[in-house]
């Protein structure tokens, strides 16, 4: 049983610290929009930087209309999200 609580704490205090460093190490003090703007670069090399935004903070705004909205632009088109 002993055996049984040392294992425990030991796992406790690894996955601790282990979280602690990952959190420490993530952020960077570099925001989303910057993490991802390469990304969205090679995604979109049409958009300027300022469009970018404007779609990341449209998407991520939590007012957009939902995936079904989004991947069908007009009521009549018929595509894979429509059966």
């Amino acid at each position: 049983m002993k055996k049984l609580w040392l294992g425990l704490a030991a796992l406790v205090l690894v996955m601790g610290i282990g979280t602690s460093v990952y959190a420490a190490g993530a952020d960077k003090d570099e925001s989303f929009f910057e993490r991802m703007l390469p990304f969205a670069k090679q995604m979109h090399p049409d958009l300027t930087d300022t469009q970018i935004k404007d779609m990341m903070d449209d998407c991520h705004s939590g007012k957009n209309k939902g995936m079904g909205e989004m991947m069908n632009n007009s009521k009549n088109r018929s595509n894979m999200m429509n059966f």
